[in-house]
């Protein structure tokens, strides 16, 4: 048996059916569920992880085609799980398969919890390859693209490139898409534990941006 049906044999008995169409429904009705909750979902992975150590290698990435082909909504978010551990041995050569996750099931729930911890983690130790993608991703057609330029340097605190997620955001000042303007609140609250007089003077320096993302940037000053 191989590593993904190990994976899908495991899925039902961490599973509550009864909570899959709740579950299918918070999310639009854009995937299936077995109904495994987030705390479920943690047993299933430390019972994952006592019977094998993920590697990062093609087999790695295989695994995670499959997970993700899967029509389970869960099965993706057990390869981010496999993947986060991972992500500070990863480097620009991974970039073009995190791209492709990115705009593969596409919804807020991978997105936000890929780009922020993977790509993130690329991002900060190469500046070239960061300004390859980042720079494409802002006048990129697609929503999910341009928040990954906004919201990867969530977890770098006072590292941010403030001048970097600035430009991310006025590249898409006036957007009416929700998930952009909710991430550029996002990334401006973060940012605003660390200094929030720049963000204060970024919002009154620029109000053509949305409500929305103004008032989710101020959340906290």
């Amino acid at each position: 048996m191989n590593m993904y049906d190990t994976i899908r044999e495991m899925a039902p008995r961490y599973a509550d059916p009864s909570r899959s169409e709740a579950m299918k429904a918070y999310m639009k009705g854009q995937f299936e569920y077995y109904g495994i909750s987030s705390p479920s979902r943690k047993k299933l992975m430390t019972e994952l992880r006592a019977q094998w150590k993920p590697v990062l290698n093609d087999d790695l990435w295989k695994l995670t085609d499959m997970l993700w082909t899967d029509p389970h909504r869960e099965m993706q978010y057990v390869a981010l799980e496999i993947l986060g551990p991972l992500a500070k041995k990863m480097d620009c050569t991974h970039m073009a398969t995190l791209e492709h996750l990115i705009l593969t099931k596409s919804w807020w729930d991978t997105v936000d919890g890929m780009v922020p911890d993977l790509v993130g983690a690329v991002f900060k130790k190469d500046k070239a390859c960061r300004d390859k993608y980042v720079y494409k991703w802002m006048e990129h057609e697609n929503i999910w693209l341009k928040r990954a330029s906004i919201i990867f340097q969530l977890r770098y605190g006072k590292d941010t490139d403030f001048d970097l997620m600035c430009e991310a955001i006025l590249k898409n000042d006036t957007s009416r898409e929700f998930f952009v303007r909710k991430a550029q609140g996002w990334a401006l609250r973060q940012y605003s534990k660390f200094e929030p007089t720049k963000v204060s003077q970024f919002i009154e320096a620029n109000p053509q941006l949305s409500g929305l993302t103004k008032k989710e940037a101020l959340r906290r000053i």
